[in-house]
């Protein structure tokens, strides 16, 4: 019994001995980064721009499909009255390639939409027709309200790379957004931000 013990100690010292401190290779101490304070808060705000960019490509879609819809290119000034109250004065002027217009909203309201101020839209790369924009650029000239988001005077939103379905619906698009924009009764100044946006 004794032999027995003393054989087992000495085959624990023979394994302890052949397998050493540790696995024979380099260790290495791990950083693990940690989350506190302002990376939080860059998370949310990212997050609330997301958003911000979201809502301000639905009010592209709606300028894009507005010119979309209409049968032909018509250069010249008008004033219509909205849907349901309100009205907006029009003026259209450039090449069918690259079409202007100037639009003054006056609390005009349709169903979903209710929009207040002056805008110029750029639409380029337009087909035969003055539709179907590859580059778009809107530009508050003064404040301009649409729903609950304000796009202060001299804030701009540019579409780049816009592209479309087979049933000539928007399928996606490059935003930049410039400018001081409040949403929601929060002011963002924000300065190329950008984002792909997909329908």
């Amino acid at each position: 019994m004794k032999r027995f013990k003393i054989l087992l100690i000495k085959i624990s010292f023979l394994g302890f001995a052949l397998q050493g401190c540790g696995t024979g290779a380099i260790q290495t101490k791990k950083n693990y980064p940690t989350a506190i304070g302002t990376a939080v808060s860059i998370t949310s705000e990212k997050k609330e721009n997301s958003l911000l960019t979201q809502k301000i490509s639905q009010i592209i879609q709606i300028h894009i499909n507005e010119i979309n819809k209409l049968e032909a290119t018509s250069f010249s000034k008008t004033i219509h009255y909205c849907d349901i109250s309100g009205e907006k004065e029009q003026e259209v002027f450039g090449t069918l390639e690259n079409v202007i217009r100037k639009t003054n909203y006056q609390s005009c309201k349709n169903d979903n939409t209710i929009q207040n101020g002056d805008i110029l839209m750029r639409y380029n790369n337009t087909d035969d027709d003055g539709k179907f924009p590859k580059y778009l650029e809107l530009e508050a000239q003064n404040d301009y309200n649409f729903n609950n988001i304000t796009l202060k005077e001299g804030a701009t939103i540019a579409c780049q790379n816009i592209s479309y379905k087979e049933d000539k619906s928007i399928e996606k698009m490059i935003i930049i957004i410039n400018g001081e924009v409040e949403f929601n009764s929060k002011v963002y100044n924000l300065d190329n931000h950008q984002e792909v946006i997909n329908f």
